[in-house]
């Protein structure tokens, strides 16, 4: 009699110590911000044709949200990106609440992409970010323009696919050129 009630109470114990690390589970992938990237790894993809698959989608999930990648294509010497939930790791509350500011989607993480890709993919012409019905459109010479117009040594023609040029000018600017995707509208709208 003692024996079993010992039995149960060690049952017991062990179930509810087994639920309670249930409840709290650890998160088991967290989205990538703007404040997490690492933008050493992304520096050692500078120089790439968007034609390279495999270096671009590396590029992207490096980049915020890349988590919540559904989709690229690369036609067109483009970058297109969709944006979503999907089944996995991920809940679709989090992929929401991560891309949604309430109602409308935070583009900001848009525009630091297109920042990023602009040193990183030379020869890519536009840029399309989308996530449900909302999507940022932005070519590159208007990158171009206004990262130029921010800073003189912005690297052009040549210089633009040189890897030490382009990892130094990130090095340099790392802080302004989150300020100008946290600020985009002063800067590219």
């Amino acid at each position: 009699m003692i024996f079993n009630k010992l039995f149960g109470m060690l049952i017991l114990t062990l179930m509810v110590f087994l639920t309670g690390c249930a409840a709290n589970p650890e998160k088991e992938a967290d989205i990538t911000s703007i404040e997490d990237v690492s933008v050493d790894t992304l520096k050692e993809s500078s120089g790439t044709y968007v034609g390279d698959n495999s270096k671009v989608q590396a590029i992207l999930q490096e980049l915020p949200g890349g988590e919540t990648i559904k989709e690229i294509d690369l036609s067109g010497e483009m970058v297109k990106v969709t944006y979503g939930f999907e089944k996995g790791k991920l809940s679709e509350s989090d992929v929401n609440e991560y891309w949604f500011d309430g109602t409308n989607v935070n583009r900001k993480n848009f525009y630091y992409n297109a920042i990023y890709l602009t040193l990183l993919v030379p020869n890519a012409k536009e840029y399309h970010f989308t996530v449900d019905e909302s999507m940022v459109s932005v070519s590159r010479d208007k990158m171009v323009a206004g990262l130029s117009k921010e800073f003189s040594d912005f690297p052009k023609e040549k210089d633009i696919w040189d890897k030490k040029t382009v990892s130094a000018f990130i090095e340099e600017h790392e802080g302004k050129l989150t300020e100008m995707a946290t600020k985009y509208q002063t800067f590219f709208e």
